[in-house]
């Protein structure tokens, strides 16, 4: 993962690809005019805060508000239209993160209506069951079960599956949930995002230093499977360097999930 501010050293390093992500105050222009640039970045993640009423907020593409969700919209949409006029996809939350547990009916159908109306190639991403956000512990009420995502199919290119998000999408459970959602989405899976993880809300921890099975995972050798370690990016990239190491030295895990 690169953003426009750590792109000049990421670039640096030993990766077949890039995926760009986009900071709440970066200018349209400017993205592109990295995209251009460097052809190792090849898919875009569409920001997950803007400014809002004088405050950073998350992007909510499920939001209540239909005036808030338009904006939301409009913001995202900037992005993947950009994007796709390079043949560059665009990964999306689904929004829907809420302090507590809320009714998701009203949401997935909310969440439906704004993926129908954004252009460019749009891959949408799972969420776990706690979300962090601002140093609280928040609730994800979308895209947590493959079933939800399978619906939403007609409104999108395809699906990013995180594995640490899979994982932690249940209490109990983690690798079987994995497992659910490769067999549920099979084909529809263009992209995978790969950290390990720890129960209850440990994500994007370094790879083996978690619970998740990573020997059991499927081949995916046709697909990117970005290396999505938390803060990966200090120290030069250390962190995702780190992960490349112990995924290119091992012989009895994540082999076969090479692309």
């Amino acid at each position: 993962m690169t953003t426009l501010r750590d792109h000049e050293v990421m670039a640096r390093l030993d990766f077949d690809f890039f995926e760009l992500l986009v900071m709440d105050d970066d200018g349209v222009d400017e993205l592109e005019e990295l995209l251009v640039k460097d052809e190792r970045c090849t898919i875009v993640h569409a920001p997950e805060k803007m400014r809002v009423d004088g405050g950073r907020r998350l992007i909510d593409l499920a939001v209540e508000d239909r005036q808030r969700r338009e904006i939301f919209v409009d913001r995202v949409n900037d992005v993947s239209t950009m994007a796709g006029s390079l043949g560059i996809p665009t990964v999306v939350h689904p929004g829907g993160v809420r302090t507590k547990p809320t009714e998701r009916a009203s949401l997935h159908e909310n969440l439906r209506t704004s993926l129908a109306s954004l252009d460019g190639t749009l891959w949408l991403e799972n969420m776990p069951k706690h979300y962090h956000v601002d140093g609280g512990k928040w609730c994800s009420n979308l895209c947590t079960r493959p079933d939800e995502l399978a619906d939403l199919l007609p409104q999108v290119d395809g699906i990013t599956l995180d594995v640490c998000h899979a994982y932690l999408s249940v209490e109990h459970g983690g690798n079987a949930a994995i497992a659910s959602f490769f067999e549920t989405l099979r084909g529809s899976i263009k992209h995978v995002h790969l950290s390990d993880a720890s129960r209850p809300d440990g994500e994007g921890l370094q790879l083996g230093d978690g619970e998740i099975d990573l020997g059991a995972l499927p081949r995916m050798r046709s697909v990117p499977v970005l290396l999505e370690i938390w803060n990966g990016h200090l120290d030069g990239g250390a962190g995702f360097s780190e992960a490349l190491r112990r995924a290119r030295a091992s012989g009895s895990w994540f082999k076969g999930c090479v692309p």
